[in-house]
């Protein structure tokens, strides 16, 4: 009985850590997760992200003017392949993606870099307290977005 009780317990602990290191590709972005808006004069910018997987972080962003009409959409992703995480987005505009591939990744700060495209060729994601900030630039120039979570 003893035996069959230590060896369900070394089990059941066994099944928890495994699934506790799956869901470890992820913490490092778990800090993204959330609604998140930046509010300016005329408009107002909405991204969103969720963890989906152990491999796969969905987000998206709207962009509206005052009266609520669409100004544009993008859908994100972050994914994990062949042991790399990579950055896709897909504006509402474009027929493919871009992919961006992680090149920093420390705490509540990520970057992913694409050399071949124009703009942006860094896209740059760094929390601090309740502000989520993107940076998206070149060699010659820079978008800062300001996020507060509501």
């Amino acid at each position: 009985m003893i035996l069959a009780l230590v060896s369900a317990l070394v089990i059941f602990y066994s099944m928890a850590l495994n699934e506790r290191t799956k869901r470890e590709d992820f913490i490092n972005f778990e800090w993204m997760s959330g609604d998140w808006y930046m509010r300016g004069e005329g408009y107002i910018i909405h991204e969103h992200w969720d963890s989906k997987s152990e491999h796969i972080m969905e987000g998206y962003s709207v962009s509206t003017n005052e009266k609520g009409d669409t100004l544009g959409k993008e859908e994100l992703r972050i994914i994990k392949f062949d042991e790399e995480f990579f950055y896709i987005a897909k504006p509402s505009k474009k027929k493919y993606p871009t992919t961006f591939k992680m090149i920093l990744d420390s705490i509540r700060k990520v970057q992913f870099y694409n050399e071949k495209n124009e703009f942006p060729k860094l896209i740059e994601y760094t929390r601090i307290e309740d502000s989520l900030f993107a940076k998206i630039s070149n060699d010659k120039k820079f978008l800062l977005f300001k996020f507060k979570s509501e």
